[in-house]
């Protein structure tokens, strides 16, 4: 039909390097679902997720309106295509919605001044919003004509006084099920392109009301849900498709995934996948903030795929008030991570820094807290001064003391028909109880914690060091304050850290872009050697580059620890020798991990020490009772499984410093890239780890 309106939708992402927010569109593609059922054959949709894409698309045949995500990660990137569509088709209706927006009137109007491009912005939930558009189009047919009247779940500028014009907000959807799915109706089918994740979503809300999310606003306080047969319809269409492609991983937009009974059935749906297609290896999910016994019996049968998110944001009771949040007691927590230990799964609380009233010692403390409770992995987060939260309120930064600086949101930049286009987000780096000096001290310790203690790398150690009464937290702060007396490699590493993690950091939106929207400094990007995320970053060097040194350095460290106290010489060379033998069976479980080219062949070592039967023991005995006459011959190696997660993660995000960062932040459940170990009874030759650590040994 020649009159037929045609609507572009689009979820971009940078890909100045590589795609940099690689899920499926399914935000537009359930915009774009309920619309087309809505308004039928008056309308023709295509969704975009690449920008070269949309671009080419927009030159090919202009739209009647295009439609844009609006996140921090791609704000401006949407703004751009929003100009560049006016520049090719002046009449094109441009429309964008996301969180990132504010949620009072003045900080609406000035929002909507700085994006001259944007006729509209659908704001709180889009399908209903965004179809009231599209019908006042079809009526209207111009601009003009559309905003002669405020649209319902929709806001603008009035073209002359440049007040905002709102409409009211809509009714959210109660039942989801009335959105067609965007999977089965085939609408996402040209992404299933092997570079991509799927993402779904089971629920819509959060009951919660913390004062840092922009969930956490009224609007979305009541939860709906989609059914479990619009859920497993969705899985089986995704699951044989991804399988093919090799993809591993699923996403889950829920923000309580777990904490609601009918999630166990959810899970069971997966778990159903994953026997019959190997599909999801790994879920990235956010799971409930409290009801944690339930969200624990609710995935169980998930094991290690899922990793349980324990985000407590502080763990100083003034500091929860200040953020309207009540986390659930320190003794419970413990309890909670005894039984996920029992079943090996993983389990990660996270923290935000610095949040109003947060000082460097109470940090410490919550940091001691958590890890003295047995959380697996401990995530110190930057706060993000967020559009839709307190914090992006000049009152609220004042009455706090806040200083935000601004810094490229990882990876997403990109040049696009000639033109440098990046994202950036504004975070908080002081407040009036936390100096930047501490901020940074801050970030120092989240990089030992994350290279010393996250997913449990240094296990052994730590329960070695449990056993002569240092506790994790001592021995992590120990490295952090002796990270002066590292090896050059290490001190190199660490210095650059922290001289990268003040860098990245500028006085405004505006210097930031002009100086990297030159073409000299946008190479800088383009080299990873800014715009990506530091810590993983270092991280991934330590790892890939300087592992034996970083794990005899800090081995040392918990060896001295304990032989500070007073010991005979005959005891002291036992402690000295089991460390050794600690720390050459640590290495062998970590060769090749992050390395793609390297020799993924079975490992065998000697150890005199039944290592893994003291790391089983439940009766507290030593590592000095599993001595043996006899070395024991371990293996080490990869499974199926691993090899394939290896094969997508490796495809997916390139095997240079920022694809390994990339790796390093996907993926949660990191110890599930670790080799396996066990006993080895039949021929295997016992190599020593110097020997596969040295330069050049690990390539085949």
């Amino acid at each position: 039909m020649s009159d037929r309106v045609l609507i572009y939708l689009a979820d971009l992402s940078h890909d100045g390097i590589r795609v940099a927010t690689d899920c499926f569109p399914i935000n537009v593609g359930l915009i774009g679902a309920y619309a087309k059922q809505k308004l039928g054959d008056a309308i023709e949709i295509k969704l975009f997720k690449y920008p070269k894409d949309l671009f080419k698309a927009i030159k090919d045949r202009p739209p009647d309106i295009l439609g844009c995500s609006n996140y921090v990660w791609n704000s401006n990137l949407s703004e751009w295509a929003c100009e560049y569509a006016k520049k090719l088709r002046p009449s094109v209706i441009t429309v964008q919605g996301g969180t990132n927006y504010p949620f009072h009137a003045a900080g609406r109007q000035k929002f909507l001044a700085t994006r001259p491009h944007t006729d509209f912005y659908v704001f709180y939930e889009g399908e209903i919003s965004f179809t009231n558009l599209v019908s006042r189009y079809l009526e209207a047919r111009d601009l003009f004509g559309m905003k002669a009247n405020a649209i319902d779940g929709c806001q603008f500028l009035d073209s002359k006084t440049g007040r905002l014009v709102a409409g009211q907000p809509v009714e959210r959807i109660k039942v989801l099920d009335e959105i067609p799915s965007p999977y089965v109706s085939g609408m996402l089918d040209e992404f299933f392109d092997g570079r991509l994740m799927p993402m779904m979503e089971t629920t819509r809300g959060c009951p919660f009301l913390c004062n840092f999310c922009n969930a956490g606003d009224v609007y979305f306080n009541r939860v709906n849900k989609f059914s479990l047969d619009y859920v497993a319809q969705e899985i089986a269409y995704i699951a044989p498709r991804v399988a093919r492609l090799g993809i591993t991983g699923l996403m889950l937009a829920d923000n309580n995934f777990g904490m609601f009974t009918r999630d166990a059935e959810i899970a069971g749906l997966i778990r159903q996948s994953q026997e019959k297609y190997h599909w999801p290896l790994q879920i990235c999910a956010w799971t409930g903030k409290n009801s944690k016994d339930r969200v624990i019996k609710a995935t169980e049968i998930l094991g290690s795929s899922l990793s349980i998110n324990m985000a407590v944001q502080s763990m100083d009771e003034t500091v929860l008030r200040n953020i309207k949040r009540d986390n659930i007691s320190l003794e419970a927590y413990k309890g909670i991570n005894a039984v996920l230990a029992a079943q090996d799964r993983s389990q990660e609380a996270e923290v935000i820094v610095p949040l109003p009233g947060e000082t460097f010692q109470s940090y410490l403390k919550g940091i001691e807290d958590l890890m003295d409770s047995g959380v697996r992995k401990v995530t110190s987060y930057t706060l993000q001064l967020l559009h839709g939260t307190d914090y992006k309120d000049e009152a609220y930064k004042r009455e706090h003391g806040y200083i935000g600086k601004w810094r490229v949101v990882p990876l997403d930049f990109g040049e696009y028909e000639g033109q440098i286009v990046l994202d950036a987000e504004e975070v908080a780096v002081s407040s009036n109880t936390l100096t930047f000096e501490e901020y940074l001290q801050i970030r120092s310790f989240a990089f030992v914690t994350e290279l010393a203690y996250n997913n449990f790398i240094f296990h052994e150690m730590l329960k070695y060091l449990a056993e002569y009464g240092v506790s994790a937290f001592s021995w992590v702060k120990s490295i952090s304050n002796r990270m002066g007396e590292a090896p050059t490699q290490i001190r190199h590493v660490h210095m650059n850290f922290l001289r990268e993690t003040g860098e990245e950091l500028w006085g405004s939106e505006e210097a930031l872009l002009e100086h990297y929207c030159k073409p000299q400094h946008y190479e800088q990007l383009l080299r990873g050697e800014a715009g990506g995320n530091v810590l993983f970053k270092h991280k991934s060097m330590v790892i890939t580059q300087h592992l034996p040194v970083w794990v005899a350095f800090i081995t040392d460290i918990g060896a001295r620890m304990i032989l500070s106290q007073p010991w005979s010489g005959e005891e002291a060379a036992r402690i000295s020798a089991e460390v050794t033998a600690l720390s050459a069976f640590i290495q062998a479980k970590l060769v090749s991990v992050l390395s793609a080219e390297a020799k993924t062949d079975d490992l065998f070592i000697d150890s005199p020490y039944h290592v893994l039967r003291w790391i089983n023991d439940q009766d507290g005995r030593h590592l000095s009772s599993f001595n043996v006459k006899e070395p024991v011959r371990y293996r080490f190696y990869f499974d199926a499984a691993q090899l394939a997660e290896r094969r997508d993660t490796f495809k997916r995000y390139g095997t240079d410093i920022s694809g390994l960062t990339r790796i390093l932040a996907k993926t949660p459940t990191l110890h599930r890239l670790f080799r396996h170990v066990e006993e080895w009874k039949a021929s295997g030759v016992a190599q020593s780890i110097s020997e596969w650590t040295r330069p050049g040994a690990l390539h085949s």
